[in-house]
């Protein structure tokens, strides 16, 4: 089994399509599968440019609260919540759908259904071994390689630090589960420079601590995300991405 690390979603050029884990850690991915945990039954991905048609969304795809970031990442005008994750952690959601768009991560997403990628997990800090077990199942099923896609900065133009070493921490726990279940693993170059890179912070804290990402979160009244967004192995929620009529919609996998 290969696995790769794509630093930007444009590097997700394999074929075959293969079990992509879309990382967006600071924040996207983790308020992902935030809005999971706390009972939304399903989150409609949206791209910031498409929320001038917020009412054809809602028209399309019904009832449903608006999570969503301006792009200087606060909350946007038209939204109901907050994408910071930290903020929903206490709320109930239940029977709730949720229309997601921030800058960077819903926009991946689109980007991995542009480029042809059938099988995507969203993937953070958080659900670092339970999205990795999917991933690992679903590709020996699959008899596919495992990219760890990261949304990376600007419009998903510049590689992101925090996002590089979440990946190289779901890589971790990729490359034990196959190698637990007797499966042969080859980490391609870019697993290994990104691997080699988290190397250099003591921990998770330090190299969040240092990445832009936190420093958008703090300077925009956020900072209880970087912690939040840091935490390891805290949940077995693993948010699964379904492209259909051109809508990108997420339930909880299995």
């Amino acid at each position: 089994m290969d696995f790769e690390v794509c630093f930007l979603p444009s590097e997700a050029t394999r074929r075959p399509s293969p079990v992509a884990v879309l990382i967006d850690v600071i924040r996207a991915s983790t308020t992902i599968v935030t809005l999971l945990d706390r009972g939304a039954p399903e989150v409609v991905l949206v791209r910031q440019a498409d929320l001038t048609k917020l009412h054809e969304i809602r028209a399309k795809v019904g009832s449903a609260l608006v999570c969503a970031e301006d792009p200087s990442g606060v909350k946007a005008a038209v939204a109901d919540l907050s994408p910071s994750p930290a903020a929903l952690r206490d709320l109930d959601l239940a029977g709730q759908r949720v229309i997601f768009s921030t800058t960077n991560g819903t926009l991946a997403a689109a980007l991995l259904q542009q480029a042809g990628v059938e099988h995507v997990l969203v993937g953070c800090m958080r659900n670092a071994a339970a999205v990795m077990t999917e991933a690992v199942a679903l590709a020996r099923r699959l008899d596919r390689s495992i990219s760890l896609v990261c949304a990376g900065r600007h419009g998903c133009q510049i590689a992101a630090v925090d996002d590089v070493y979440c990946a190289a921490a779901l890589l971790r726990h990729g490359e034990a589960l196959a190698k637990s279940a007797g499966i042969a693993t080859t980490l391609l170059e870019s697993a290994r420079i990104a691997r080699a890179a988290s190397s250099v912070y003591a921990d998770t804290w330090a190299a969040f601590d240092e990445s832009m990402s936190a420093a958008v979160v703090r300077r925009i009244g956020a900072p209880d995300d970087v912690p939040y967004c840091a935490d390891e192995n805290v949940t077995r929620c693993v948010p699964l991405v379904t492209f259909d009529d051109g809508a990108a919609l997420v339930h909880r996998a299995g």
